[in-house]
């Protein structure tokens, strides 16, 4: 960006600093978007980055994605993002087209009397917008371009977010400056990355034996423990209180013979989600087998009994549709869990709001699941106090028939399967967050607000996992059907790369011969409304969460 562009630029408009007035230059001399209103900006990010100009130094305070009215050719409004840097003293608005289409594709073409930029939305016929050149100073300028905070409140959360594209860390000049780091993830575990192969599971790594490598990976692709890994490999045999031995087959079929009795290698993300405190006084308590369960003994079926509780987290988390554009009010603050008692299933519910009606919702959503699965309805629910005594909650059990019981205020042992699920579940996504972060730090990929994903994931796995007791899943006893365990074979490391065909291609229509038949994406799971043969797929670029069929994992990222 040159200054002296900016102050022959307030010398041609010669207007007074106004939030509505102050015009947009389209600039591709400056690195990335600038402008001196807050107002601007759909996401902010605070930053200290010195400006020099020829008689004193500015600081850029701020950066985040802005949101710009445009004219498209055909005479429509469209708003379009834009990466900006939030410099109170700059006396001009400026868009960087290089840095938008780096950031989302397209083109653009400098005419003699404007500039024609071509979006890339997907759309038929293609979106045009066109900015013309100010006569007075013979620059493309958009003289109506700030929004209102209606059309941002109503446009801009389905915006994608820019600041995953600031990881260049450069400041307006080109110039690497520390303090514009988008987070520090980073930093927190650049030391590990440092010390870490590219993945321990490589060929190339001669540490480790095929056996090991294999039983690492099937451990970051089913978050439980190896010893539990190399149980699944293994035949299980189980003895019925009648005296009947069941011997079942392995669940996941090895490649190494040895897989099963390797030694156990260490797990770098596992040390680091799951470290606790050594106290040598510690005393290992077993159940008493005559109370064990002993709340639930006489449910037999699905819907007798369900614990429920909830969860905080005070790091806001992205929607799970959508661009992740959503203001962080509007973004998931914990949720509700509920666990079965007779099947032992999970449902984890992540919740914008921890109140009552929120909270009603979540459990008319974990009731529809449960009745199409297996056609089971809730009888009964058991839960802590709070918001599961308030008169919504109430009201909606009792219209729908269904009895409640509360543990005791502090007794959160009365509670205790909802409160186990929610330690499992979250130490399980923990894990794999953890993980992904160590390995992937590009393109928010190791991104805090992922973690409503995590959860989601943590819990699919968590039923279709047999218990280490009886050899059976979860989904086996809710729906009384034998599994082949197809989807957890399918199932693949959360958070890693996943390349996914071009849309033109699924649609069965050509390519240019040397263009790219695929675009790279992150893996955040399943959906609840798909197969698990159709992943959700995060694009790296807008940051849109779709579900995809034609996809390739690599999960030895």
């Amino acid at each position: 960006m040159n200054m002296l562009v900016l102050e022959a630029n307030q010398q041609v408009w010669n207007t007074k600093l106004s939030y509505h007035k102050t015009p947009l230059v389209w600039d591709t001399g400056a690195s990335n978007g600038l402008t001196p209103f807050k107002s601007d900006f759909l996401d902010y990010m605070e930053v200290d980055i010195p400006v020099k100009d020829i008689s004193k130094v500015n600081r850029v305070v701020g950066i985040g994605t802005t949101m710009y009215r445009f004219v498209d050719s055909v005479g429509e409004t469209i708003y379009i993002p834009c990466l900006s840097y939030h410099l109170p003293s700059a006396e001009i608005r400026l868009f960087s087209p290089q840095t938008y289409h780096q950031r989302f594709g397209g083109s653009s073409i400098v005419h003699g009397d404007g500039v024609t930029m071509h979006l890339n939305t997907g759309e038929e016929p293609p979106v045009s917008v066109i900015v013309p050149i100010d006569p007075l100073s013979n620059l493309p300028v958009v003289a109506k371009c700030a929004v209102t905070e209606t059309e941002k409140r109503e446009i801009g959360s389905y915006l994608p977010s820019c600041l995953s594209f600031s990881d260049r860390n450069f400041d307006l000049f080109g110039n690497w400056n520390v303090n514009a780091l988008p987070c520090d993830v980073d930093a927190e575990y650049a030391h590990y990355s440092r010390i870490m192969c590219p993945c321990v599971a490589d060929e190339a790594n001669v540490n480790l034996s095929g056996p090991q490598k294999e039983l690492l990976l099937w451990h970051w692709k089913l978050g439980v423990s190896m010893y539990q890994v190399q149980e699944l490999m293994r035949e299980q045999k189980f003895e019925e209180k009648t005296g009947v031995e069941t011997v079942l087959p392995p669940v996941i079929p090895s490649k190494f013979a040895t897989a099963s009795s390797c030694p156990i290698p260490k797990c770098t993300a596992c040390q680091l989600a799951s470290m606790r405190k050594r106290n040598p006084q510690v005393v290992k308590q077993l159940p008493i087998p005559e109370k064990e369960g002993i709340l639930s003994w006489d449910k037999y079926e699905p819907g007798d009994f369900v614990s429920s509780d909830q969860f905080v987290v005070k790091t806001p988390g992205r929607l799970l549709k959508g661009y992740g554009r959503e203001g962080a009010e509007h973004r998931f603050h914990g949720g509700t869990i509920f666990n079965d008692a007779a099947s032992g299933v999970i449902w984890v519910e992540p919740q914008v709001s921890l109140g009552a009606g929120k909270t009603v919702m979540s459990k008319v959503r974990f009731e529809e699941w449960l009745w199409e699965q297996a056609a089971a309805e809730v009888s009964h629910f058991h839960s802590d106090n709070g918001v599961f005594t308030a008169d919504l909650f109430r009201e909606d059990c009792k219209r729908k028939g269904q009895s409640q019981s509360f543990s005791g205020v502090g007794a959160q042992h009365q509670n205790a399967r909802a409160e186990r699920a929610i330690q499992t579940i979250m130490y399980h996504a923990r894990t794999f967050m953890i993980h992904t972060s160590l390995h992937w730090s590009e393109y928010g990929a190791d991104d805090l607000c992922l973690w409503s994903f995590a959860v989601k994931h943590a819990a699919w796995l968590y039923n279709r996992l047999p218990n280490r007791k009886s050899g059976l899943t979860p989904f086996e006893l809710l729906t009384h059907t034998k599994a082949n365990h197809r989807d957890l074979l399918r199932t693949h490391v959360w958070g890693c790369p996943v390349y996914v065909l071009d849309p033109k291609l699924q649609d069965g229509k050509k390519l240019p011969k040397w263009n790219r038949r695929s675009r790279m994406g992150q893996f955040l799971g399943f959906s609840d409304e798909h197969s698990s043969l159709v992943a959700n797929f995060r694009n790296l670029r807008t940051g849109y969460v779709s579900p995809q069929y034609h996809v390739v994992f690599d999960d030895l990222f």
